[in-house]
């Protein structure tokens, strides 16, 4: 017999595996236009308070192929965890489509946050690997977080680095490994 208790405790470990799901993909252009010009608008908010907080991005961002940006991924765990967002995929400095992130993870952890995270694709090769299909950081990696400096001693991995501010909450981890990116092209004819 379950008690209302264990219920409750089940009911909120499953709820981070919730965040792994971000909402559906849009299927027609006249979406795809919308879907950016809601999302677009705080990716490039996000840039620039990644920029405000450390300098030393800005030129990164500047000569980068392409970036990824998502404004906010919401992360919540307790025992299980799950991570999601939506997010806009830059290329020139122009949308070039949608990005989603998803992750989930299972272990000792609790914490609920917010953050925003900037994956910068360095070149062509690099923006290729990561908006062919689905992209995975490999298990371990971990973002460099967004502080003064921070971004000169960015570790470019395969021509692939990323960067995450905490927006708010509470979490004892800053692994972006195991995180799945799956973009979208803006042109979907």
């Amino acid at each position: 017999m379950k008690t209302p208790t264990l219920v409750a405790l089940i009911a909120l470990a499953a709820a981070p595996l919730a965040l792994v799901s971000c909402g559906s993909v849009p299927t027609t252009q006249g979406e795809m236009d919308s879907k950016i010009a809601e999302v677009a608008p705080g990716a490039e908010r996000a840039i620039a308070s990644m920029i405000a907080k450390d300098s030393s991005l800005k030129p990164l961002v500047d000569e980068a192929y392409g970036v990824i940006v998502f404004p906010s991924v919401a992360s919540g765990a307790l025992i299980l965890g799950g991570q999601g967002g939506n997010g806009v995929v830059f290329k020139g400095g122009k949308p070039w489509g949608l990005a989603k992130l998803a992750a989930g993870s299972i272990g000792f952890q609790i914490g609920g946050e917010s953050f925003s995270e900037l994956v910068i694709l360095k070149d062509a090769a690099a923006f290729d690997r990561v908006t062919a299909n689905k992209f995975s950081f490999t298990a371990g990696l971990s973002a460099t977080a967004v502080k003064a400096g921070a971004a000169l001693d960015a570790r470019f991995e395969d021509g692939i680095a990323a960067f995450v501010s905490t927006n708010g909450g509470l979490m004892a981890s800053a692994a972006i490994g195991g995180q799945e990116i799956s973009c979208y092209p803006a042109d979907v004819d």
